[in-house]
C-alpha cells in the first residue's frame, strides 16, 4: 500500500490528531506521520498508541508521572507520553532544570521562554516550547508514582550533567518507582551510576556507553529490570509505557 492510499484509509480524527504532533520541516527530522504510518510492527503499535482512544479513562487515576526532560527533547517522546497518561487518567508534570546562570565565557544565551518552557525538537528540527510544571530543584520523588526520561540527543546530555535529575532519578529508582528511560534518555542513567549490574536497552550509537556502565545491553523495544525500564526509539514507546502502566496499575 502506497503513502497516499494508506493516509486515505486513516479517519478524519486521526488526521487531525496527527497534525498535533506535526508541522512542516525543511531540516532532517523524525516525522511523526512517516513513523506511524511505515508498515512495520512497531509502527503499527505507535499508531494504535497515539491516535486510538483511551481504552480506560481511569486506569492511571491518582497516580502522578514525571516526564524529567530540558530543551531538547524528542518531542512525539514527550508528547506521546503526556497525552496517553493523562488520557488514562494520570497527572502529568514536566520536570525540568531551571535555566541558571552561566560564565559569559561559555557563549550561550537563552530566550525569556526558555524560563517557563522547555524546547521540543524533531531530531535536528526546533519544534514547539512546552510549559514547565515543576522545577527539578523544587521536585521531590515522594510526590511522583514514577518517572520517565525521554530522549532527544541535546535533552539528556544537558541532563546528565544535572546533580538533581541524577539525585531525582536514584531517589525515585531506589524508592521502587518505575523507572524509564527512552532513545538517549538512558544517558542520565549513566552519568547517575544506576545501570551497573542491570539490563538495559537505548538507541543504538549509545548502547556501547550503556555497557561501559556495566549493563547488560539487550537488543530489544523495550528491557524491563525490576522498576528500571528503557526502551530505543520513539516507535518501541507504547511497549515503554505499557511496561510502566502495568507497574502503576500492580502498584
Amino acid at each position: 500500500m502506497n503513502k497516499q492510499a494508506s493516509i486515505t484509509a486513516i479517519d478524519q480524527a486521526a488526521l487531525m490528531r496527527m497534525q498535533d504532533f506535526m508541522s512542516p520541516s525543511a531540516v532532517p527530522s523524525i516525522s511523526t506521520e512517516l513513523l506511524s504510518m511505515a508498515d512495520g510492527e512497531l509502527n503499527r503499535e505507535l499508531k494504535q498508541f497515539l491516535f486510538d482512544p483511551p481504552s480506560d479513562p481511569n486506569l492511571l487515576r491518582g497516580k502522578k508521572v514525571a516526564i524529567c526532560c530540558t530543551n531538547g527533547v524528542e518531542e512525539v517522546e514527550i508528547i506521546g507520553s503526556m497525552r496517553w497518561l493523562a488520557e488514562h487518567g494520570a497527572t502529568v508534570h514536566i520536570v525540568a532544570p531551571k535555566v541558571g546562570e552561566f560564565p559569559a565565557s561559555l557563549g550561550l544565551r537563552f530566550p525569556p521562554l526558555a524560563q517557563t518552557h522547555v524546547l521540543a525538537i524533531r531530531l535536528m528540527e526546533n519544534a514547539g516550547w512546552l510549559k514547565i510544571d515543576k522545577y527539578l530543584e523544587d521536585a521531590r520523588p515522594e510526590d511522583y508514582d514514577a518517572v520517565i526520561v525521554p530522549g532527544g540527543c541535546w535533552n539528556p546530555d544537558f541532563l546528565r550533567a544535572d546533580k538533581n535529575a541524577q539525585a531525582f532519578l536514584r531517589d525515585m529508582h531506589a524508592a521502587g518507582k518505575p523507572t524509564c528511560g527512552i532513545c538517549h534518555g538512558p544517558w542520565v542513567m549513566v552519568s547517575a551510576g544506576m545501570l551497573k549490574g542491570k539490563k538495559a536497552t537505548a538507541v543504538w550509537n549509545i548502547q556501547i556507553d550503556l555497557e561501559n556502565a556495566g549493563a547488560t545491553v539487550i537488543d530489544e523495544p523495550c528491557v524491563v529490570d525490576g522498576n528500571l525500564i528503557t526502551a530505543r526509539f520513539p516507535y518501541d514507546l507504547p511497549r515503554m509505557i505499557a511496561a510502566l502502566a502495568d507497574q502503576l496499575v500492580r502498584a
